[in-house]
């Protein structure tokens, strides 16, 4: 392609030259006109030599029309690769959008899942609590009807103790399980 635009430049200049040649035989020629008396001879050899001229300057806009022909050619054949590689570019950005697509939508099924689990253990922690607390209830007021000399203090303390330690334990279970809700809840956003 780029040999056909050297040729071109080529014969844009072989064009010029020839217009200068032609330029310079009608000032010849004119000069002929004036001593046509004795330059008769010499205008047949003018006039082959311009007819010579005329003849290369045809054969020249030919070869101009063919290269034109060619380039036109070349142009169309350089749309159409251009035009089917964008739509391959774009079929390919599309199919790597679909793949980040999916891949998301996987991740966000399974966090969406785990959050449930977590739910659901929640609730089962918080209706641990609730019956734990009605048990404190209970306890409490088992306690408040006992006289004092009927029970050994020192097991009732234990007894309470224990049951405050898993009142504490199950509180940080729901703490944990609070902040993960709330982490989880976050990510999802």
């Amino acid at each position: 392609m780029i040999q056909k635009i050297k040729s071109l430049f080529e014969i844009e200049e072989k064009i010029t030259e020839i217009n200068n040649k032609i330029s310079d035989n009608n000032i010849k020629i004119n000069e002929l006109k004036s001593n046509i008396g004795d330059f008769k001879n010499k205008f047949s050899e003018v006039k082959t030599a311009q007819d010579e001229l005329l003849k290369n300057l045809k054969d020249n806009v030919d070869l101009i029309k063919n290269t034109r022909s060619d380039f036109e050619k070349e142009l169309y054949e350089f749309n159409l690769i251009k035009s089917q590689t964008q739509r391959k570019i774009l079929e390919k950005f599309e199919e790597e959008l679909q793949k980040d697509l999916q891949l998301n939508r996987e991740k966000l099924s399974s966090d969406v899942n785990s959050y449930l689990e977590m739910r659901k253990k929640l609730d089962g922690v918080i209706t641990n609590v609730a019956l734990t607390k009605d048990e404190i209830i209970k306890l409490l007021d088992i306690s408040r009807s006992i006289k004092k000399e009927d029970f050994e203090l020192t097991k009732f303390a234990r007894h309470l103790i224990e049951m405050d330690r898993d009142k504490l334990e199950l509180m940080r279970k729901i703490d944990s399980l609070e902040r993960l809700v709330s982490k989880m809840r976050r990510i999802n956003r």
